[in-house]
């Protein structure tokens, strides 16, 4: 049970991270009108006083965020199941653990070896890196259609995400939270669910017409450019979703007897 509580308590300091990024990440679109991506954003830590303190315990919380989202992927955590659809949401989960991963890498970078300008750095090359990745991977043979898939795997995970957000399933996880908890989490699914699919959608985009592969950020300015009045709500949205995962950090418990059952048995 101790090694369980261990897996919850690394989860809890995962949400807590993963909430400052979205939390900042949103009020930032949201009063200045900025479109950051969740690289640039935690970025900006470093412009906090004590930021030289802040970015090392970032990098901490979300390096603890994607193992937990590894790990729990591969023992199956959230009893998604051993068929086929069952493993695509194990292997997405996983994918967005790297993803957390690299955020975590961006913060340590940050952190131990000085910033290397702010949101104006963050806009010109915040996602450059990815850019060049996809680029090597559309030139390499197939490298096309591994685009387009990777694309329709974002899309699933909106999908998902936008189920969560409609059956609010996250507050089965979060006993004792407060009511008001449940539409704030609805609503921060709700935006993220809208950001991922826009990123799937530029993913698929650099698969078939070759175009450079675009971020959250450039999700956000998008919505900015066309649809001043549906940024804002996104933006909010984002904190919303911030927010609730910062509670997440507080009242997340790990109660299903099935999935504790698991657990047992792969920390054994």
């Amino acid at each position: 049970m101790n090694q369980i509580r261990s897996i919850e308590t690394w989860g809890r300091i995962g949400f807590a991270a993963r909430g400052l990024v979205y939390l900042l990440l949103g009020y930032i679109a949201l009063t200045s009108g900025r479109a950051l991506s969740a690289g640039q954003a935690v970025q900006e830590f470093g412009d906090f006083p004590g930021g030289s303190i802040i970015l090392p315990l970032l990098a901490l919380g979300l390096f603890g965020y994607g193992s937990y989202k590894i790990y729990t992927a591969a023992i199956d955590l959230g009893n998604e199941g051993d068929d086929a659809k069952g493993w695509a949401k194990r292997a997405a989960s996983a994918i967005g653990g790297l993803g957390y991963w690299i955020l975590a890498f961006i913060a340590a970078k940050q952190a131990f070896s000085g910033r290397e300008g702010s949101a104006e750095a963050g806009q010109a090359g915040g996602s450059s890196g990815a850019q060049e990745t996809a680029a090597q991977v559309a030139g390499s043979g197939g490298g096309d259609l591994l685009l387009i898939v990777a694309g329709l795997i974002d899309l699933a995970v909106a999908a998902a995400q936008f189920l969560i957000a409609y059956k609010a399933k996250f507050m089965r996880e979060m006993p004792g939270a407060p009511p008001l908890v449940k539409p704030a989490g609805q609503i921060g699914y709700l935006a993220r669910a809208v950001i991922i699919t826009i990123v799937g959608y530029f993913i698929i985009q650099a698969g078939i017409d070759g175009e450079r592969v675009r971020s959250t950020g450039d999700a956000l300015a998008l919505l900015r450019e066309d649809y001043g009045t549906l940024f804002k709500l996104i933006a909010g949205g984002l904190m919303l979703f911030g927010i609730v995962s910062l509670l997440m950090a507080r009242y997340r418990r790990i109660e299903d007897d099935d999935v504790i059952r698991r657990l047992e048995t792969a920390t054994r």
